[in-house]
């Protein structure tokens, strides 16, 4: 007969270890937490760097910088975070002209079959 003390033993150490691991979601979970502040920062005209270092540094995301960038392009608004601080602000800049349309070949058909008259 196995001895009781074991299992009891195995359980805590089990409740011990599950305490110590950290949730696969718990970055999205502080992410979404903060996300208001997020958002009235970059309003503010503050980079994301700077928003991620104060908030890494005062232990409110505990996430790699990349992985707080990802979040901010997800939940926040896409392609917010890799725009210009002036465009955050809803400032417009001058747009540039765009540049004529390549000339010359305007496409290419691949034809396996060769036409002898072109290789001579």
């Amino acid at each position: 007969m196995a001895e009781s003390g074991y299992p009891d033993e195995l359980a805590t150490w089990i409740e011990k270890r599950a305490a110590k691991k950290r949730r696969q979601d718990a970055a999205v979970v502080a992410f979404l937490a903060a996300r208001g502040d997020v958002n009235a920062a970059m309003d503010s005209g503050y980079a994301v760097t700077t928003i991620y270092e104060h908030m890494h540094e005062t232990g409110r995301v505990k996430c790699s910088y990349e992985t707080f960038r990802k979040h901010v392009k997800q939940f926040i608004k896409p392609g917010l975070a890799l725009r210009a601080p002036a465009q955050q602000k809803g400032e417009s800049l001058a747009k540039k002209p765009k540049a004529p349309a390549p000339t010359g070949i305007a496409s290419f058909n691949f034809n396996p079959v060769p036409n002898k008259e072109e290789l001579l």
